[in-house]
């Protein structure tokens, strides 16, 4: 009796995007990674012949300057590296949309003061506090809905002192929002402009929300038209 020993090779082949080569009756996997030369496709086969379904999308990710921004942690601990070395000189801030007071365009120097009066007053001040994860738009921002809290445990506080008299430590814990958040950055991955704005009429919002939250009166505001 003759024996035949049919012997079965396993062998890992892999396929960058565009090659012509067809794989059946076997196992596979592609991947599909974004690179800065633009998309790849990885296929792994087992077999002399197989098939792979498409790739699953790759989910992209933000610069680093706007990850930091919306991790969810506390600006107390991040403020100042992040300011310094992850926004533009040129950047602006402001409140846009329908339902938002007139307040003013903030430059760099603008808004990182308005993030450390909040600070100093609410030192747990803290963007995203539930973590949403910020989407890229066709634009290449990136935006999320987004609740900002804070504990009046610090300073006095005011957002304008030559308009709004400062309230005394409450110790009140305030919650404002969810507000659309639009963060851009330049190609060099630095924040250059970040838009804010309320999702509905009457929503508390920006430094007057958080003097709003603790018991202030913002009626010498003009009201959003």
């Amino acid at each position: 009796v003759q024996e035949r020993a049919a012997s079965h090779r396993r062998a890992a082949k892999k396929f960058d995007s565009g090659s012509d080569e067809t794989m059946a009756d076997g196992a596979a996997e592609s991947t599909k990674e974004l690179t800065d030369e633009g998309a790849k496709v990885t296929t792994v086969a087992e077999g002399t012949d197989a098939t792979a379904a498409p790739p699953a999308e790759p989910v992209a990710s933000p610069p680093e300057s706007i990850a930091i921004f919306f991790d969810g942690e506390p600006m107390a601990g991040k403020a100042e590296t992040w300011t310094t070395e992850h926004v533009a000189d040129a950047a602006t801030l402001q409140f846009v949309g329908p339902h938002a007071l007139p307040l003013p365009l903030f430059d760099k120097a603008g808004f990182s003061s308005a993030m450390g009066n909040l600070v100093g007053s609410f030192p747990d001040l803290t963007f995203n506090a539930t973590k949403v994860a910020p989407t890229k738009q066709e634009d290449g921002s990136w935006a999320a809905d987004i609740v900002v809290t804070g504990t009046h445990s610090g300073a006095a506080f005011t957002p304008m002192p030559d308009k709004l008299p400062a309230i005394e430590t409450t110790g009140t814990a305030v919650s404002i929002g969810p507000e659309t958040f639009t963060v851009w950055a330049d190609d060099a991955g630095k924040v250059v402009k970040i838009e804010i704005m309320p999702k509905e009429a009457g929503n508390p919002h920006g430094p007057p929300g958080f003097y709003l939250g603790i018991g202030g009166d913002i009626s010498a505001l003009a009201p959003p038209a």
